[in-house]
């Protein structure tokens, strides 16, 4: 099985032009905002997207964001990478997620809530911000992969079934390592090591169900987005079971719990917005 993985990341959809332009002026800090703007405006779905969401409950920006110049300056360029990446995705043709019950459309909403939670979460540490606000846009592509298996092997109702008896994240990992092999934070961490990400970017998903096995430098950077992950999730999990799995990981890594409840309370009661 995990050769077959392997293959399909290998083939998954390289970076189109935009994200490589977003990301070459992002990481040349000579750049300013205005270059950004430039290359974001010549694609009309991330523009829409950037503008939409700048002035959506879900990021809490108190005045109307009219233009892309002043979403990138509020926002910030790494955050806007996690836009170019979240517009990349949607505008793949065969995006198809059945096996984890979740629609495109509800891919690309739980991507940006778990986004939104850890701007809210770690607001004002940008050291934190810049190592995890293009993971959180990412952690769950993986998905993408597994989700392919599943329906070449006509096993849709038997995964759905079982995905939905899982509890937590743990749980999760267990099945999908006795069905693949692997698990779907793993192929992730593939896919963006295919994309030639930095290994801290991928390695802080690669072992968020685990983090005492990362390196010590990013172990909280894992356990944060699990912590997060377990909250804004595309599984049915139980919320306030999945609040103690989720302060569980929070006490064993000594991250901030009131930041995070602060979090948790924000991001809960925003209503479904269209993405």
């Amino acid at each position: 099985m995990k050769d077959i993985i392997l293959q399909k990341v290998s083939v998954f959809p390289p970076l189109d032009d935009t994200v490589n332009e977003v990301l070459a002026i992002c990481d040349n800090p000579d750049s300013t905002v205005m270059d950004l703007t430039k290359v974001v405006e010549k694609d009309p779905m991330l523009t829409a997207n950037i503008l939409k969401s700048a002035n959506s409950p879900l990021y809490g920006f108190s005045r109307e964001i009219k233009s892309i110049s002043h979403a990138i300056s509020i926002f910030g360029m790494e955050m806007i990478k996690g836009f170019a990446f979240s517009s990349f995705l949607q505008k793949k043709p065969d995006l198809n997620l059945t096996p984890y019950n979740i629609s495109p459309k509800d891919f690309s909403l739980i991507s940006q809530k778990q986004n939104a939670f850890i701007l809210r979460w770690y607001k004002g540490d940008k050291e934190a911000l810049e190592a995890l606000s293009l993971p959180s846009f990412l952690m769950e592509i993986g998905k993408i992969i597994l989700s392919n298996i599943v329906i070449e092997h006509n096993k849709i109702k038997e995964f759905q079934n079982a995905i939905n008896n899982c509890r937590n994240l743990d749980e999760i990992k267990n099945f999908e390592e006795r069905v693949f092999g692997i698990t779907n934070e793993e192929v992730a961490a593939m896919i963006l090591e295919e994309w030639n990400f930095a290994p801290q970017m991928y390695n802080s998903i690669k072992y968020l169900i685990e983090p005492e096995k990362a390196e010590k430098n990013i172990q909280t950077f894992c356990a944060s987005l699990k912590a997060v992950k377990s909250i804004i999730t595309t599984s049915n999990f139980e919320i306030n079971e999945a609040k103690e799995f989720s302060f569980k990981i929070i006490d064993e890594f000594g991250l901030n719990k009131d930041k995070f409840e602060y979090a948790y309370k924000e991001i809960l009661e925003v209503e479904e917005i269209e993405i």
